[in-house]
């Protein structure tokens, strides 16, 4: 995504309000033992943390001065009744997405629940000053990770640490006394759905985009990753044609171009909900072992630290993946002489 961004000339905004990650730290939930620690993998270039609405905003600043944008309400017929018509339409209207069951029917409409929960906190630094231990969490550059039974916690610090974020997975039919703390207001809560893997992305000359086609669980820190990936082939895919005939050869290797990987994702969110989630016992024990025995060898349970997936996951090229299924799957005659 960071190499995107770069191509995208969003990289300077992005970057001055981000952190980029030092190390990372497992603890185990019942006594706070630490069972895993280890400097990021910087092989593939800086992992950042950045708060989601600094990167939207780094988008749309971006997005609005390009002479050829214009920004308007995600529907197609608007509140004056004006008909707003196009080559394409890009339903990135997220999981509840209504475009979605006018593709694929009814059936594609509903969501069906992990069992999970989502809890989002985000403290001051004010907040976290009058604890010394919580205020060296907020000053290095560090993300924080507590494993347990059905449960699940991150915390890093944003926006050049000024504000520590906290995501909490936890049951979503328990309470969670720690929210007691914060004002109900600062907290953000959203249940954690999935669906099936979806028959297809696009119908015609519309394409499905983000959560409309894909639901990615927070476990390997991919679900703007992939978005930003799927805009990106997309965009590529649309700038190489030469006529509007072609727009419709370009959302079908859209789709191929992109449904394998995002779906294998979408895969690995739930085998690492599996690992993260190990009741007590023989099984999270040898688990535990395998996090301690990672931190001088190249092979971990989780996904997210795993050297080999970490290559899949940030050593790929989404627009030069997406060019090459073009050329291997259409004729040479839609592709610019340029390129």
């Amino acid at each position: 995504m960071l190499r995107l961004f770069y191509r995208w000339g969003v990289s300077s905004m992005v970057h001055a309000k981000n952190i980029a990650l030092e190390s990372i730290t497992i603890h185990r939930w019942k006594d706070g033992s630490v069972i895993s620690t280890m400097p990021v993998n910087k092989a593939y270039g800086y992992q950042i943390v950045v708060h989601r609405a600094d990167l939207y905003n780094a988008l749309i600043t971006k997005a609005l001065v390009l002479e050829n944008i214009q920004l308007r309400p995600a529907t197609i017929t608007l509140i004056d009744n004006t008909v707003v018509t196009g080559d394409v339409v890009v339903a990135a209207d997220g999981i509840k997405s209504v475009l979605r069951g006018e593709i694929l029917g009814s059936s594609a409409m509903q969501p069906i629940p992990t069992g999970d929960a989502a809890y989002r906190i985000l403290l001051s630094r004010e907040m976290k000053e009058k604890d010394p231990e919580l205020k060296a969490l907020l000053d290095n550059p560090i993300a924080t990770r507590w494993v347990g039974p059905h449960r699940y916690i991150i915390a890093y610090p944003v926006r050049n640490h000024e504000l520590f974020n906290i995501v909490l997975l936890y049951p979503d039919y328990h309470s969670v006394q720690l929210l007691n703390l914060v004002k109900e207001d600062e907290v953000l809560e959203w249940k954690l759905c999935s669906y099936p893997s979806l028959d297809s992305w696009t119908k015609g000359r519309v394409a499905l985009l983000r959560d409309a086609c894909h639901l990615i669980l927070p476990y390997v820190a991919q679900g703007a990753a992939q978005a930003a990936e799927n805009t990106a082939a997309l965009a590529i895919l649309l700038s190489v044609i030469l006529s509007r005939h072609a727009i419709q050869e370009a959302l079908r290797v859209y789709e191929m171009s992109r449904k394998p990987r995002a779906e294998g994702i979408q895969q690995w969110g739930m085998t690492n909900r599996t690992i993260l989630y190990l009741p007590d016992g023989p099984e999270q024990e040898a688990c535990d072992e395998q996090f301690l025995a990672s931190i001088t060898s190249a092979a971990n349970p989780d996904k997210w630290a795993n050297a080999e997936s970490q290559k899949l996951l940030w050593g790929w090229d989404t627009e030069g993946h997406a060019l090459a299924t073009w050329t291997e799957n259409t004729r040479s005659v839609y592709l610019e002489s340029s390129l």
